[in-house]
């Protein structure tokens, strides 16, 4: 007696195939999102592991960590002046802070008494700042960023003369210290507010003979945490500028460029705020403040806003739709008064 053998028919195989298919297209973006969902946490995480540290660090030198750091003599780059032979010292927020985040080995490597591109292949006999800012940390990446730690920086500083580095690691984190000169009125602050007005809790440090005759500028020093009269909790620390050195804008890497900082020891991963005009264009000032671009502007490849932290230590999502004056006066220590928007920031 015959028997059919048992199976699918064509027929049959193609609906199963059908089926399947669909239900792939239904769990992969629940799939992505949880993904995403995890790298946000952990990139939450790092920035809070970052406030940490420089809560830590105000504890134990009375000031919060600048923005980045300017000492000049005068005549800069002579015998007995700041980062003698170079011309100065500049330094950015990270190295002060390697001590208070379990990274004593390159914090007692890295001399504070020369500039971050001290070198002895530039200068023999001069420390080698330069070898330990090769040196990726992982807490400075954001788990969303596409190249991960493998992204390096290469160029030139120009201080006085010009000066190579190579092969910085970098950073996705960076402190957004106040609002560019060219924008504040842009953001509703009257014509006669200055820039150092508008300066944020890491603020920078500038000091020495030649500060004044040579950066027109006045010293200053970093901030006390009685000195954030806004309130730590409204007052953001650090944000995002990810992806650096690669330049984007929107989500569109642009070939055509590539910036020249992200390190993290760079003096220059330190930004103020313009805005751009969309979240298509580099063009400022404008109102979209989080992920137009990443040339010194905040940034994330987390869908719809970018994680900040605060002088607190507290963790805040922004969203990419939040109104730019509000998002200005957050930057702000001591801002209050000076805008409506600094008034509702101080009480939302």
């Amino acid at each position: 007696m015959n028997r059919k053998n048992p199976g699918f028919t064509l027929v049959e195989l193609l609906v199963v195939i059908a089926i399947i298919g669909s239900l792939v297209g239904l769990l992969l973006p629940a799939v992505q999102a949880a993904r995403e969902a995890a790298r946000r946490a952990q990139c939450g995480n790092n920035m809070r592991q970052l406030g940490l540290a420089a809560l830590n660090y105000e504890s134990s030198k009375k000031r919060l960590p600048a923005s980045l750091i300017v000492s000049l003599g005068m005549p800069p780059g002579t015998s007995g002046q700041p980062g003698y032979p170079y011309p100065g010292i500049v330094g950015s927020w990270m190295p002060p802070l390697l001590a208070f985040m379990e990274e004593s080995n390159l914090a007692n490597s890295y001399n504070p008494k020369y500039p971050w591109f001290s070198s002895p292949a530039i200068v023999p006999g001069t420390p080698d700042n330069q070898g330990v800012l090769k040196t990726p940390i992982a807490g400075l990446i954001c788990p969303s960023s596409p190249t991960g730690a493998s992204r390096t920086v290469t160029g030139t500083y120009k201080f006085s003369a010009t000066f190579p580095y190579s092969g910085l690691a970098v950073t996705d984190y960076a402190t957004n210290s106040s609002i560019n000169p060219g924008s504040i009125t842009f953001f509703g602050y009257a014509s006669t507010v200055t820039q150092p007005q508008l300066y944020s809790a890491m603020r920078p440090q500038m000091d020495g003979a030649g500060i004044k005759p040579l950066l027109a500028a006045d010293p200053v020093n970093a901030s006390r945490l009685a000195e954030v009269i806004d309130g730590t909790t409204k007052t953001l620390l650090l944000c995002e500028s990810a992806g650096r050195p690669d330049f984007f804008i929107g989500r569109v890497k642009q070939t055509s460029k590539q910036l020249n900082d992200g390190g993290w020891g760079h003096h220059e991963n330190d930004y103020g705020l313009d805005g751009a005009v969309s979240k298509f264009s580099n063009s400022s000032p404008g109102n979209c403040v989080i992920n137009a671009h990443n040339d010194n502007e905040t940034y994330a490849f987390h869908p719809d806003g970018a994680t900040h932290v605060m002088v607190d230590g507290s963790v805040k999502f922004l969203t990419e739709d939040i109104t730019p004056t509000i998002y200005a006066a957050l930057i702000t220590e001591a801002g209050s008064g000076l805008t409506s928007s600094e008034n509702m920031a101080a009480t939302e």
